[in-house]
């Protein structure tokens, strides 16, 4: 992990756009989703869409945190940041000790950037690299997570899944993530069968970044100087 930690502390306080120079990537051959591509590049870590960690040797996940900054001061999580698809037929079959989303939120390397200031969007070539922050969950966070897991699979089981909603969960959210709302899948009826449900997705739920991630972060890098 040593030289995660030492790539992203030789870049705190600089922009997304300085990153793409010193990495040689022509700023506008990157668009959507770019500071998290930038990351990728600068990390070394390719984006993925498989069950275990980016960096399975340890089991760990790579998460990109957004940031914004209020008129205020106040700093806090811009978005909820997503963590894997709900294959609601799995969950179905899962226990909490058996559910594959735990290999995605037991060790989290947190890269954190400032997005938007005083209400404002930053375009992302001035997006700022904050700090970063090795998380591995305590037991009293592992059993919130836990207690969102069973909620959430509780619906899926009783074939609500479509009736799943972002309002839900401490830290866990089952948000939608799909083209459009007729991008669905298969889900369990709650009788046997399958019904077809919106795509969604297992999100950490601001309430989680703002109150686990961001008071261990340094903020110093888009603190106002005096």
């Amino acid at each position: 992990m040593m030289p995660l930690f030492n790539i992203i502390g030789s870049s705190k306080g600089k922009t997304i756009g300085q990153i793409k120079d010193e990495l040689g990537i022509e700023r506008d051959k990157m668009v959507k989703g770019a500071s998290g591509l930038i990351v990728e590049n600068l990390l070394g870590i390719q984006n993925n869409n498989r069950d275990e960690a980016d960096i399975p040797e340890i089991g760990c996940e790579i998460k990109i945190l957004p940031l914004q900054k209020n008129r205020n001061g106040e700093i806090k999580a811009k978005e909820p940041t997503a963590i894997q698809m709900i294959n609601y037929m799995e969950v179905s079959q899962e226990t909490w000790e058996t559910a594959k989303l735990r290999n995605k939120i037991n060790l989290t390397f947190w890269v954190v950037y400032l997005a938007k200031k005083n209400g404002v969007s930053l375009h992302q070539n001035d997006y700022v690299i904050v700090d970063y922050f090795l998380d591995h969950p305590t037991d009293v966070q592992n059993g919130i997570f836990k207690k969102d897991w069973e909620d959430i699979q509780k619906y899926i089981i009783e074939g609500r899944a479509d009736q799943l909603s972002c309002s839900m969960g401490v830290y866990l959210e089952p948000k939608t993530k799909g083209a459009n709302n007729q991008d669905k899948t298969h889900a369990p009826d709650g009788k046997g069968g399958t019904i077809m449900a919106r795509r969604r997705a297992f999100y950490y739920k601001k309430n989680y970044t703002n109150t686990a991630i961001i008071p261990q972060i340094d903020l110093s890098p888009i603190k106002e100087k005096k």
